[in-house]
C-alpha cells in the first residue's frame, strides 16, 4: 500500500491510498515558534520631558473596551514629538502587549498619497511573521480580514504613523481588547472619535525643557555659556523639537560661533519648523545639499541608498554616508529596514517645500529613477516570469550599481517593498511624456500583480500603462497592456470585461497577423468562459487555441489549453475526451525547457479530477496526492489547498463521506489560514451537505 506523508502550512498529512480508498488522515502540529515583532524605534539619548503626556496616555488605558482593541490618537503639528512619544510609551508597555509591536507608516500628505488600508493589511501581515508575502489573498477585504483573524489571537501594539483620514484605520482595528492601536495625525480625527477613539493632543515643549533639550543636545556647558541666548533660541523655535534639533544641530557643526550669531535668533515674521528648517538648508556642505535637491525631486513615498544612488548619479557608498548625515542633521527622517532595500528614509516636514522648483534637472532626476525601477524590475521578470515577453526600452541611464537579485525569495522581498513607489512613479512617467517608459515599467511589475497577488494595483497600472502606449504608439506594448489587463479582470472574477479586453486584443492581433498573439487571446478567451464555468462555450475557443499553439510549435501554450479544455469536457461527463487531452497536456509541459512545475503540478490535480469523474478511483486520489505535494514543494498554498479539496471531491465520489469530511475541513483549514473568505465558504458548504439529513 503506497503512503505519502507531507507538510503543509505547519500540519503534517500521513495519508494511504489503496484500492480506491483515502485513509489514515493525521495532522500533527509542527508550527514554529511565533517571532516577536519589535518594530518601534529606539528613543534617543535627548528625549526631554512629555511625563505629563506618559500619564495621560496612562490613564486613557482605564476603562478599556471589552470587544474591540482600543484606539488612541495623538495629534499635533509636524515635528513637534509624536513618533518620540509614542517610542517612549510603547516601551514601557512592552509586557502588556507581549506578541509584538508593529508599526506601518501611512504617509498623510506623502509622495503618492497616503496608504489605503489594504495595503497597510500587507504590511501588517508581513511584520507579523506568520504569511509567506506570496500566498497573501488576492481580495482586498480578504487581506483586512486576515490581519483581523490573526491579531485577534494575540496582545499586540499597532502603530499606525502619520493617517490622514479615519478610512486608513477603522477596516485594521482587531475585534479585541487584547490589543492597542495609536494612531498618530496631524489633525484631529472626528470619524474615530465617534467611534469611541481618545485623542490626545501633543503641545510643545515648556520653556524650560525646550532649553533642556539644546543643552542636551549641545553639551551644558555650551548652554551654561550663554543662557540668555540660548532662552532666546528655545522661543524662537517655540518649543518644537525638531526645530530646537535643527536649530541646534546648525550650533553643533559651527563650534566655533557664538550662539548670538545664530540666524534663527533674527529671522521674524516665519513659524519656527519652516525657519529653522530653511536655516539648516543654508548650513548644509555642498555634498549634501546637492544630495537632498536632487533627492527631493525622486517621486517616491520613501528612498534607499541604491535608488538615490542610481537617480543621482552618485556613487552606492558615498550615497549612503550622505543619506547617514542627512539624517542626523534631521533633514531625513529614518523609518526603517526593509529586505534588500536596507535604510530606508523621507524627507523631513517642510524640507521638500523649500526646496527650489529645478524643473529641467527634475526629468533627468526622474529618467534616472525610472530607469533603474526597469532595470530592477526585468531582472525579477527574468527570474520569476521567464517566459514573459520583453518590451523595448530605451536604456538610458543602467544603473552603475544595481540591485542585487540573487534569488526568487530577493525577487519577492524587493517587489513588495517596492509596489507603494509604483503609481507615483508612473504618475511622474506619465506627467512628464515619458510613456515608453511608463509602459514598460508596467509591463516589467508583473511579478509584483502576478506572484505578489496585487491584482487591485493591477488594475489601476494596466488602465494607465493601456493609455501610455496607445500615446507612445507601440502596438505590441498596446496589445500586451490589453492582455495583461484582461487577466487582472479574469482574476477578480470580473469575466465580462476580460471577455471585452481579450477580443480587442485579438483584434489588434487579427490586424497585425500576428498567429502567436491570436492565439494567446483566443486562449485568453477560453479560459475566462473556463473561470465562469460557462464551459460549453470555452471548448471551441480553447480548441481553436490549441491548434493554433500546434501550428507555433508552442508546447507550453497548447498544454495550457489542453488543461482547460480536458477539463471542460470532464466536468461535462464526456471523460473519454478529457482524461487524454490532460495526459497530452501533462507530457506536453513536462518537455519544456526551462521546465515549468507549477502547470506540470496543475496538469496533474487536473487529471486527478478527471480520472475521479471517470470513476477510477484508486488512480485520481494517486495522481492527486503527487500533485498536492508539488504545490507544497514549491510554495503554492492557494493550489496545495486546492488540490485538497479536490482529494475531498475525489473521496466523495468514491462513496467514502467521512474521509471526504477530513479532506474538505483540512482544505478549509488551509484557506483560512491564507484569508480566502470566498473559498472558505464554498467548503463550509461542501461540508454541510455531508450532514446526515
Amino acid at each position: 500500500m503506497p503512503t505519502v506523508s507531507n507538510s503543509i502550512d505547519g500540519a503534517r498529512v500521513h495519508h494511504a491510498v489503496q484500492a480506491g480508498q483515502v485513509r489514515d488522515i493525521h495532522f500533527h502540529s509542527t508550527v514554529p515558534p511565533r517571532q516577536v515583532p519589535r518594530q518601534l524605534e529606539a528613543v534617543t539619548g535627548v528625549f526631554t520631558d512629555r511625563e505629563h503626556d506618559v500619564a495621560a496616555l496612562d490613564g486613557m488605558l482605564a476603562g478599556l473596551p471589552e470587544d474591540t482593541a482600543p484606539v488612541i490618537v495623538i495629534t499635533g503639528p509636524g515635528g513637534i514629538g509624536k513618533s518620540a512619544l509614542v517610542s517612549r510609551w510603547g516601551h514601557h508597555q512592552a509586557e502588556r502587549y507581549p506578541d509584538g509591536q508593529l508599526l506601518v507608516q501611512l504617509r498623510a500628505g506623502g509622495v503618492g498619497g497616503p496608504a489605503p488600508a489594504p495595503e497597510t493589511a500587507r504590511s501588517l501581515l508581513r511584520g507579523l511573521g506568520d504569511q509567506d508575502v506570496p500566498q497573501l489573498p488576492w481580495q482586498e477585504s480578504d487581506l483586512q480580514a486576515l490581519w483581523r483573524s490573526l491579531a485577534v489571537t494575540r496582545r499586540l501594539l499597532v502603530v499606525l504613523e502619520d493617517a490622514a483620514t479615519a478610512d486608513q484605520v477603522v477596516p485594521l482595528i482587531p475585534a479585541t481588547s487584547e490589543c492597542l492601536v495609536i494612531v498618530t495625525s496631524r489633525s484631529p480625527l472626528p470619524a474615530l472619535a465617534a467611534l469611541g477613539a481618545r485623542h490626545h493632543h501633543l503641545g510643545p515643549l515648556a520653556p524650560t525643557h525646550a532649553v533642556q533639550l539644546l543643552s542636551r543636545i549641545l553639551g551644558e556647558g555650551r548652554v551654561r555659556a550663554e543662557p540668555a541666548i540660548a532662552e532666546a533660541l528655545a522661543r524662537a523655535c517655540e518649543g518644537s523639537p525638531l526645530a530646537l534639533a535643527l536649530a541646534a544641530g546648525a550650533v553643533v557643526l559651527a563650534p566655533a560661533h557664538s550662539l548670538a550669531s545664530h540666524p534663527a535668533l533674527a529671522a521674524t515674521g516665519l513659524e519656527s519648523l519652516p525657519m529653522t528648517t530653511a536655516v539648516a538648508l543654508t548650513s548644509l556642505p555642498e555634498p549634501e545639499a546637492r544630495l537632498l535637491r536632487l533627492a527631493a525631486l525622486i517621486p517616491a513615498p520613501d528612498l534607499d541608498h541604491l535608488t538615490v544612488a542610481a537617480a543621482t548619479a552618485t556613487p552606492a557608498a558615498h550615497t549612503l554616508q550622505l543619506l547617514h548625515e542627512l539624517a542626523a542633521r534631521q533633514m531625513l527622517e529614518h523609518i526603517g529596514r526593509q529586505p534588500v532595500r536596507g535604510d530606508v528614509y523621507s524627507i523631513r516636514v517642510g524640507v521638500r517645500e523649500l526646496i527650489r522648483d529645478q524643473a529641467d534637472t527634475q526629468r533627468l532626476v526622474v529618467q534616472r529613477y525610472l530607469d533603474h525601477l526597469i532595470a530592477t524590475a526585468q531582472d525579477t521578470v527574468q527570474r520569476l516570469t521567464p517566459h514573459h515577453r520583453v518590451l523595448p526600452r530605451q536604456h538610458r541611464h543602467h544603473p552603475a550599481e544595481p540591485v542585487r537579485i540573487t534569488d526568487d525569495r530577493t525577487a519577492l522581498d524587493w517587489l513588495e517593498a517596492i509596489a507603494p513607489a509604483v503609481l507615483p512613479a508612473l504618475a511622474a512617467a506619465r506627467t512628464l511624456g515619458e510613456h515608453q517608459a511608463a509602459t514598460v515599467l508596467v509591463h516589467d511589475m508583473w511579478p509584483l500583480f502576478h506572484r505578489l497577488r496585487r491584482t487591485d494595483l493591477s488594475l489601476t497600472c494596466h488602465k494607465l500603462g493601456i493609455d501610455s502606449a496607445r500615446i507612445w504608439g507601440h502596438p505590441m506594448a498596446a496589445y500586451e497592456m490589453t492582455t495583461t489587463l484582461a487577466i487582472s479582470h479574469k482574476r477578480v472574477g470580473e469575466h465580462e470585461d476580460a471577455l471585452r479586453l481579450y477580443s480587442e486584443g485579438r483584434t489588434l492581433a487579427t490586424a497585425d497577423q500576428d498567429p502567436n498573439r491570436i492565439a494567446q487571446c483566443t486562449a485568453g478567451i477560453g479560459a475566462t468562459l473556463y473561470e465562469a464555468e460557462r464551459y460549453a462555450a470555452a471548448e471551441p475557443e480553447l480548441a481553436r487555441a490549441i491548434e493554433l499553439y500546434a501550428d507555433l510549435d508552442d508546447r507550453r501554450g497548447a498544454g495550457l489549453a489542453e488543461i482547460l479544455l480536458g477539463s471542460a469536457a470532464a466536468r461535462q461527463g464526456n471523460t473519454d475526451l478529457g482524461v487524454p487531452l490532460l495526459q497530452q497536456a501533462l507530457a506536453d509541459l513536462e518537455s519544456l525547457t526551462p521546465p515549468d512545475p507549477l502547470n506540470v503540478a496543475r496538469a496533474k490535480v487536473f487529471l486527478g479530477e478527471a480520472q475521479s469523474l471517470a470513476r477510477e478511483h484508486d488512480v485520481a486520489a494517486g495522481t492527486i496526492n503527487i500533485a498536492v505535494q508539488e504545490f507544497v514543494r514549491l510554495g503554492h498554498r492557494h493550489w496545495a489547498a486546492y488540490g485538497i479539496e479536490f482529494l475531498g471531491e475525489a473521496a466523495q465520489r468514491a462513496g467514502l463521506p467521512r474521509v471526504a469530511e477530513s479532506w474538505y475541513a483540512a482544505s478549509q483549514a488551509q484557506y483560512r489560514n491564507l484569508g480566502s473568505s470566498r473559498d472558505v465558504e464554498r467548503l463550509q458548504s461542501r461540508l454541510l451537505a455531508l450532514l446526515p439529513e
